[in-house]
């Protein structure tokens, strides 16, 4: 089990720092006509929420064994979706005309001057649509396997039942009235 919840946390690690990565970079570049230079955009240009979930994806890695029981089903499937969100909008990002759209609102006078003469997209929408796909395997693995893998130590929790705390209590509470609680009675 161990080795199992080490290679989960390998996947989702490498699928979330993946699209950190990929969000940062150009995903497409659009050359105008008679335009020296190209207008760039970044994965966060064109796709602005795959960082957040790409965030919470990370959280929830970590979140995962800090958890038990019906907890980690459920940080397992926001796990999914925030992938299948990296993988979806991703994809979105890929689209020509959001880029002309986004590159026209940066360089207005430049779109202006001509039309779009070609948008060139780079290969990392495609990685970040692929860590997506990496983060829902991830989801997936871990709403079907997670509750039988180790959690956190249970080493700093209070000691005792709540019968024990009440017990505990009322020791107080018999200080506060000027009784020893540690007399035989």
């Amino acid at each position: 089990m161990k080795r199992e919840a080490g290679a989960w946390l390998l996947l989702c690690v490498a699928g979330a720092g993946l699209t950190l990565l990929a969000t940062g970079r150009v995903w497409a570049s659009a050359r105008y006509g008679g335009a020296a230079a190209p207008v760039e955009l970044t994965g966060g240009d064109l796709a602005p929420a795959v960082q957040p979930l790409a965030l919470a994806a990370l959280a929830a890695t970590v979140a995962l064994f800090a958890t038990k029981g019906l907890w980690r089903r459920v940080i397992g499937a926001v796990l999914a979706l925030c992938g299948a969100g990296i993988a979806l909008l991703s994809w979105q990002g890929l689209s020509a005309g959001a880029a002309e759209e986004l590159a026209a609102a940066r360089r207005p006078l430049v779109a202006a001057t001509g039309d779009v003469a070609a948008v060139a997209h780079t290969a990392w929408p495609y990685l970040a649509a692929a860590a997506g796909a990496l983060l829902i395997a991830g989801g997936v693995l871990a709403v079907a396997r997670a509750t039988g893998w180790a959690g956190m130590s249970g080493r700093y929790d209070r000691p005792g039942s709540a019968a024990e705390q009440r017990d505990d209590k009322s020791l107080w509470e018999a200080i506060d009235r000027g009784d020893d609680p540690t007399e035989e009675r």
